[in-house]
């Protein structure tokens, strides 16, 4: 792609290269519009985005006068990101376009709605299911002894540190079928692994969730099911276009 990209770059009859910068630099600055706007919107609406997202525990406190401020502020970045990535998405894909060949732009137009459904399917399956599961995990080692005392700004903190980890780790199908178009990874090798995969899932979702079979499969089976679905996406790669050495 690059090398098409240097070569389009230097031919009289396309752009030259200050045209390039110019461009460049009008679609930064559309995106950077983009997300302002996204964060005052999300600024907006952060008092219902924080009650919605503080439901689980209830009470919470700050502790020092800036906190409060400062979580609003946070999520109402969160929110604008989330807000504008259509637009940003969209100012990278027309920058690159232009270099990119047929087959490269169908997976693009394919791949990206396919990533972001992932993302808010992660983010809303590890909202829904792993915080509250987390949360009751380790509030239980205050086994009554102790009186908690949470801040806003460490319960949300909290929350973020799941939730946007578990929308990245559902792009493991993409990851996969990327691995498999390059020759890095094969079909093969997630089969012969897959006895592991799941011991080691059910495993840890044994530690992290109440002991009763319910709670460990609504943890488990998300994971197992994005497993199965990259094997079964890498063997379509594989046997529709080969493997790029």
């Amino acid at each position: 792609m690059f090398q098409r990209l240097r070569k389009q770059a230097s031919s009289q009859s396309e752009m030259t290269l200050v045209e390039h910068l110019a461009e460049l630099r009008r679609r930064i600055i559309i995106t950077l519009l983009t997300l302002a706007a996204g964060v005052v919107i999300g600024f907006y609406f952060s008092d219902e985005v924080v009650a919605y997202v503080t439901r689980l525990p209830g009470s919470l406190v700050y502790l020092h006068p800036g906190e409060a401020f400062f979580v609003h502020l946070k999520l109402a970045l969160v929110l604008g990101l989330a807000g504008a990535s259509p637009m940003i998405l969209y100012q990278l894909v027309g920058f690159v376009s232009p270099a990119l060949d047929n087959m490269e732009k169908r997976v693009l137009f394919v791949g990206i709605p396919f990533s972001v459904l992932l993302f808010v399917g992660g983010v809303a399956f590890a909202y829904q299911v792993i915080v509250p599961i987390a949360y009751r995990f380790f509030m239980s080692f205050g086994s009554g002894m102790l009186q908690p005392l949470i801040s806003i700004g460490n319960y949300v903190s909290f929350v973020l540190g799941i939730i946007l980890p578990f929308g990245a780790v559902f792009q493991l199908p993409l990851v996969v079928v990327l691995l498999c178009r390059v020759g890095i990874l094969t079909p093969q090798i997630l089969t012969r692994y897959r006895k592991f995969i799941v011991l080691g899932v059910f495993l840890i979702a044994a530690v992290l969730t109440p002991p009763d079979i319910i709670s460990q499969t609504l943890m488990a089976l998300p994971m197992l099911i994005l497993y199965e679905l990259s094997i079964v996406l890498g063997k379509v790669v594989v046997r529709k276009g080969g493997t790029r050495h």
